[in-house]
Order: C-alpha cells, then sequence, then structure tokens
C-alpha cells in the first residue's frame, strides 16, 4: 500500500515535468559540454603533437565518448520532446530538434572524415603502438589537415548541443513557476 502511494505521488505530473526538465538540462548540458570541450580543449592541444600522436589521442578520445555523447542525445530528445508533448512549450521541440539534428549532421559532415583518420590509424599501428607513420602512403601533412577538417566540423555539433540546451534552459526559465521562483512575481 505505501509503495503504490509512494509511486502515484512520483508519477503525478507536478513530478513528471520536474524530472523530464532534469533529464533534458542535464543530458543537453552534459552532452554540450563534452563537445565543447572536444572543440575547445582536446583538438587545439593535439596540435602540439606529432600526428602519429595526434591521431592515436584523437582515436581514443572519439572511441571513449562516442557511446556516451549518443546516449546523451537520446536523452535530450526523449526529455526534450517529452515536456514538449506536456507542456506545448515551443522552446522544448525547438531543443529535441537541434540535439536531434546532430545525428544526421554526424553523418553527413564528420563520418567520411572520422572514417579516413579511422582507418589510418589502424594501417599504421603495431602491437596497439603508433609512434611513427609506418603507412607512406600518408603523410603527417594529410592527418594533419583531417583532423584539422574534423575539428571544424565537429565545431557545428557543438553549436547544435549549446543551441539545444539553451533554447530548452529559455524553456523551463519561461514557465510560470519557474519565473514565479525566480523572479518573485
Amino acid at each position: 500500500m505505501a509503495i503504490d502511494f509512494q509511486f502515484q505521488a512520483l508519477a503525478n505530473s507536478d513530478n513528471t515535468l520536474v524530472a523530464g526538465k532534469v533529464i533534458a538540462v542535464a543530458s543537453l548540458g552534459l552532452f554540450a559540454g563534452s563537445a565543447l570541450s572536444f572543440s575547445a580543449v582536446i583538438m587545439p592541444s593535439l596540435r602540439k603533437f606529432s600526428s602519429a600522436s595526434s591521431l592515436a589521442i584523437w582515436t581514443e578520445a572519439q572511441n571513449s565518448s562516442k557511446y556516451l555523447e549518443w546516449g546523451l542525445i537520446a536523452a535530450g530528445v526523449a526529455g526534450s520532446a517529452g515536456l514538449y508533448y506536456k507542456t506545448k512549450n515551443i522552446s522544448y521541440l525547438y531543443g529535441a530538434v537541434s540535439i536531434a539534428s546532430v545525428i544526421p549532421y554526424s553523418f553527413i559532415a564528420l563520418y567520411p572524415t572520422a572514417k579516413k583518420l579511422l582507418a589510418i590509424r589502424q594501417n599504421n599501428t603495431v602491437g596497439g603502438k603508433s609512434d611513427s607513420m609506418k603507412d607512406n602512403k600518408y603523410n603527417d601533412s594529410d592527418v594533419e589537415a583531417l583532423l584539422s577538417r574534423w575539428s571544424l566540423f565537429h565545431f557545428g555539433r557543438t553549436i547544435l548541443g549549446l543551441g539545444a540546451l539553451f533554447v530548452t534552459l529559455y524553456g523551463v526559465v519561461s514557465e510560470d513557476g519557474v519565473r514565479f521562483i525566480l523572479f518573485n512575481n
């Protein structure tokens, strides 16, 4: 009986809206922060190393973050779309569409360059180590150009993620209950 009451209290409309806002804002914030970290910290730092080292670091960072980022995109879409469904606040719809657009953008803009970089890394790895480019087909300038291209395209993902976060935050702050709490009107 107590569990049934607690479930009903948790599942009421106000609590589901709060949970949806937390899920949407947290996932969008984490995605935007991760993308911004790649664009503003990791990629510029890689320019200080040899292309073989940069490619190895990029590959590990890319492989480590891709599942996290795809999960955050899914949570952001679900949270923002759910909020739009419950509130009809257009900001949530814009947030869901913006973060969902990262998926086709990634496949169209990033994937071809990433595929080339991963192939170069695979062809130049000996025993898991890559201290030099053993495949003469690709030189350092080729790898640096591909990393720069990937970085430029990745900045588009960063903009889409930040846009989704800001428009969703605007939706959260523009609602009457939050406006009342924040501005005491």
